[in-house]
């Protein structure tokens, strides 16, 4: 979760406590005199005031527990064992070898790319703008293929898919605007 959502959650929070506080006030009349310049209909009782305090203290909790719960962690790297140790390969350095498996293919302008590791192997995603008159399922079936076979290679891990994701077709007109 972001830094501004969870600051946005942490003062939505504290609001909710305030007003909960401020419920409490006005039912158990801590300020004296406060009654007389509050003005609450008739269905607000001390029965509806108490309800709201406890909605408000329960949300306000939720939303403290979501905000300071530790983010979901993808992994920095991958341990793989051998007979002569342990090798740890990070996610970023995969990610530079799929870089540079689709610089090797004519036809891709752009990329983006993303491994994710599970118990049984890769998930390589990647996202690329192709050059126009390029044969897509020819250059896609290509590059999954490319993909797979370098990093199994390079690795030893076994890699699951291949997912490519074309988001743009590239002119050059199109690559000269600002």
């Amino acid at each position: 979760m972001r830094a501004l959502a969870r600051i946005l959650m942490v003062f939505i929070a504290l609001v909710l406590i305030g007003g909960a506080l401020f419920l409490a006030v006005i039912n158990f009349n801590l300020i004296p005199g406060l009654d007389e310049i509050i003005y609450l209909p008739a269905w607000a009782g001390e029965n509806v005031l108490i309800a709201g305090i406890a909605i408000f203290v329960l949300i306000a909790l939720i939303l403290l527990a979501l905000s300071f719960r530790p983010a979901k962690k993808t992994a920095d790297a991958v341990l793989k064992g051998s007979e002569y140790g342990e090798v740890v390969i990070s996610i970023s350095a995969v990610e530079n070898m799929v870089l540079r498996i689709v610089q090797q293919i004519d036809g891709i302008k752009d990329i983006s790319r993303k491994a994710v590791f599970t118990n049984e192997g890769f998930i390589i995603y990647i996202k690329i703008g192709v050059k126009p008159d390029v044969a897509l399922p020819a250059l896609i079936s290509d590059l999954q293929a490319r993909t797979k076979e370098y990093i199994e290679e390079i690795t030893g891990i076994k890699v699951l898919e291949v997912k490519v994701n074309v988001e743009n077709i590239n002119t050059e007109q199109s690559a000269s605007k600002n």
